[in-house]
Parts: structure tokens; C-alpha cells; sequence
């Protein structure tokens, strides 16, 4: 079990150098200003030289403020999954990764607040307007009162499981 263990924890470590040197995506659905937007909806704004430079700048800073971050909570989360793979499970050490986890992730979604409102601080009143009926937060942010609903089917139901009405 030691073994599968120290080849499952290489793995990731492999993995997550990977995902480290790759850098940032670009493509809108990480954390900062552009979060949740793309890129055409700041095109259609009528951006002046100065509020893109503003902007730009403040890209680079969150992306630089947030890859430590970014990258702590993906060890983090492997280091979780490390812990479920155990034979012998410890619970105190899974619920101080995931407490570890949980406060990450709260100083992140607050500097990507913090981020949005810089960002919408940087657009007049009719550009924010405009960005908002455009969609954004489209991909991670408000998506209306019905998110997440689907249509009819199977859904939650009773199933087939342990608990199921033989």
C-alpha cells in the first residue's frame, strides 16, 4: 500500500508542476476581473486607452496574487485525496485538510471579489450597465434563479441503493 501510495503522490506532484508551469489560461473563467466575462464583451464596451491599461494592470497583479494561492489549494486538495486513499483513514488529519481547504477558498472567492469591484470601478456607469446586460458572470458568476435546475428525469430519487424500498 506504501508503494501505490508514494507512486499516487509523485503522480500528482508531476501533475501539479505541470499545471504550475502552464501558467494562466486566459480564458476568462479563472479568478480576477476577468472572471466569469470574455473577452468580446470588454471589445463591445468602447474602452478608453486608459481604462485598458487599467485593467491590463490589474489582470497581471490578480494573476500574480493568485497563483500562490491557486497552487496551495491544489496541493492542498491532493494532499485530501491522498488521505482518503489511506487504508487506515484519520479522520482529524481529513478534517484539518479540509478546514485547510475551506479557508483557501474563502480568501480566494473574497480577493476575486475584490477583483470584480476593482475591475467594475474602472467602468463608467454606462459600461457597467452594458457589461452586465452582455452577460457577465456568464460562465462562473450569477446565472439566474434557475442555475444548476434541470428538466425532468430520475433525478434524487429513491433509487436502488442501501436505503431503497425492497
Amino acid at each position: 500500500m506504501k508503494k501505490i501510495s508514494l507512486v499516487i503522490a509523485l503522480m500528482l506532484l508531476v501533475a501539479s508542476a505541470n499545471i504550475a508551469m502552464a501558467g494562466p489560461r486566459n480564458r476568462g473563467g479563472g479568478m480576477g476581473p476577468q472572471a466569469g466575462m470574455n473577452v468580446p464583451a470588454l471589445s463591445n464596451l468602447n474602452l478608453t486607452s486608459e481604462q485598458e491599461e487599467k485593467i491590463r494592470a490589474l489582470r497581471e497583479s490578480n494573476q500574480k496574487e493568485l497563483a500562490p494561492l491557486q497552487m496551495e489549494l491544489f496541493k492542498k486538495r491532493t494532499e485530501l485525496k491522498l488521505l482518503w486513499m489511506q487504508t487506515n483513514l484519520d479522520a482529524n488529519k481529513i478534517k484539518a485538510k479540509q478546514k485547510e481547504i475551506h479557508e483557501l477558498s474563502g480568501q480566494l472567492r473574497e480577493k476575486q471579489t475584490d477583483s470584480r469591484l476593482d475591475f467594475l470601478n474602472i467602468l463608467t456607469p454606462e459600461q457597467r450597465s452594458q457589461f452586465i446586460l452582455q452577460g457577465f458572470g456568464k460562465s462562473r458568476g450569477f446565472r439566474g434563479p434557475r442555475a444548476g435546475m434541470r428538466g425532468p428525469g430520475q433525478g434524487m430519487g429513491q433509487g436502488t441503493g442501501l436505503n431503497a424500498p425492497r
